[in-house]
């Protein structure tokens, strides 16, 4: 036997669901099966290489487990009067396990000239204790890799891009950039030796862009 509906009702009838709404739960579905990505590692100092004398390429992996102070070098710039208190830096906190490296650039009033060849003698007769890479360019769109990190990457201390000759650079064991002086801060005054024994005793730490505050590197147009 049929049962008609009671008087003056209708059947319901089904309720649509609309494609957004579909496509909605569908996604949900599949979405449930699936873990987020784990974020990708933010890089160190130890993820990029830097141009050797001997054309090859130094990977700063290569110094991993140390402290590394990096310093672009001219020779023709007033600066390189810190050469000297450099090597000297170098030899007192190698036991320390601190490393010094020279970057040659001519980016900066034209101070690094000549071929590599000819840059490597003049600091192998200058009695030079650190090794010295090839010439880089470290300003400009042709800024080396490893510049880019050092002045622009998330942890980078406050400055922007390099500005003038003996530029200086700190790295500390677990490949980050912790601190930067500017050139006028000498490899033997009282910031540079208490800013390296405080890394080397791992007490440092880095300063808040607030604290850096102060006045600016050396123009570009400076002629030293």
């Amino acid at each position: 036997m049929v049962i008609s509906p009671a008087f003056g009702l209708s059947p319901k009838p089904a309720q649509e669901v609309s494609p957004q709404a579909k496509g909605k739960h569908s996604a949900t579905a599949k979405d449930a099966g699936k873990t987020a990505k784990p974020e990708k590692p933010e890089k160190t100092a130890y993820d990029y290489n830097l141009p050797g004398a001997d054309g090859k390429d130094v990977p700063l992996s290569k110094f991993k487990g140390k402290y590394i102070l990096i310093v672009n070098l001219g020779r023709n710039s007033s600066y390189n009067a810190q050469l000297p208190a450099l090597s000297k830096l170098s030899d007192s906190y190698k036991e320390k396990n601190l490393v010094v490296i020279g970057v040659p650039s001519n980016d900066f009033g034209t101070a690094e000239p000549g071929t590599d060849a000819e840059i490597q003698k003049a600091y192998a007769d200058a009695k030079v204790t650190f090794p010295v890479m090839s010439v880089s360019k470290l300003s400009g769109d042709d800024v080396i890799p490893f510049y880019v990190y050092l002045t622009k990457s998330k942890g980078a201390p406050a400055g922007g891009g390099v500005h003038w000759n003996y530029t200086k650079f700190f790295v500390d064991k677990e490949g980050k950039v912790i601190a930067r002086l500017d050139p006028d801060v000498t490899p033997d005054s009282p910031e540079m030796l208490s800013t390296v024994d405080e890394i080397v005793a791992g007490k440092y730490k880095p300063k808040k862009a607030s604290e850096k505050a102060g006045p600016g590197a050396p123009d570009d147009d400076d002629d030293d």
